[in-house]
């Protein structure tokens, strides 16, 4: 069985995110919450639509066109893990996983070679901080006791702000 998913958010590219946020903000009255630059994404910016700071993410725009992507959320860390697991019984093309920090994110391809997301949002608030965090998680720990993997997330995380 398949962890339950409900859509996250999608991320499409742009040659100008900033130009993006301004129509953005004046058609649909998103707001921008977060902005920086990552290897994976090139220079990036979250909207929202969210009056909710704990789900600040509804649409990205990123300079860089293989960062395009649909994202799911599940509801725990468990489903996370499960749905890694049911992941890898079906042959999906795992891609890697990311800390992000307000997320634990796991990254593969569909069938057409399209790149899919699914996070588990952690409980960290989405500040600066984490604007530009991305820290690459080995696949291994995704399958350690949940004990471990969240004291590894939290060890790291520490470390990074710091």
């Amino acid at each position: 069985m398949t962890a339950k998913v409900q859509f996250g958010h999608i991320a499409l590219p742009a040659q100008d995110p900033a130009a993006q946020v301004a129509f953005y903000q004046r058609l649909l009255g998103l707001k921008l919450k977060m902005q920086g630059t990552l290897p994976q994404l090139g220079d990036f910016v979250f909207l929202s639509d969210s009056r909710d700071d704990n789900r600040p993410l509804t649409l990205a725009f990123t300079t860089r066109a293989e960062a395009r992507h649909v994202a799911w959320e599940v509801e725990s860390l468990a489903a996370l893990r499960d749905f890694y697991t049911a992941a890898k019984a079906q042959d999906a093309q795992i891609l890697y996983a990311l800390n992000h920090g307000v997320t634990l994110s796991l990254y593969l391809q569909d069938p057409e070679g399209n790149n899919v997301e699914v996070y588990w949002l952690t409980g960290r608030a989405a500040d600066a901080a984490y604007a530009a965090y991305a820290d690459p998680v080995d696949l291994a720990l995704l399958e350690q006791p949940e004990e471990v993997l969240l004291e590894q997330l939290n060890a790291r995380a520490s470390s990074s702000r710091s």
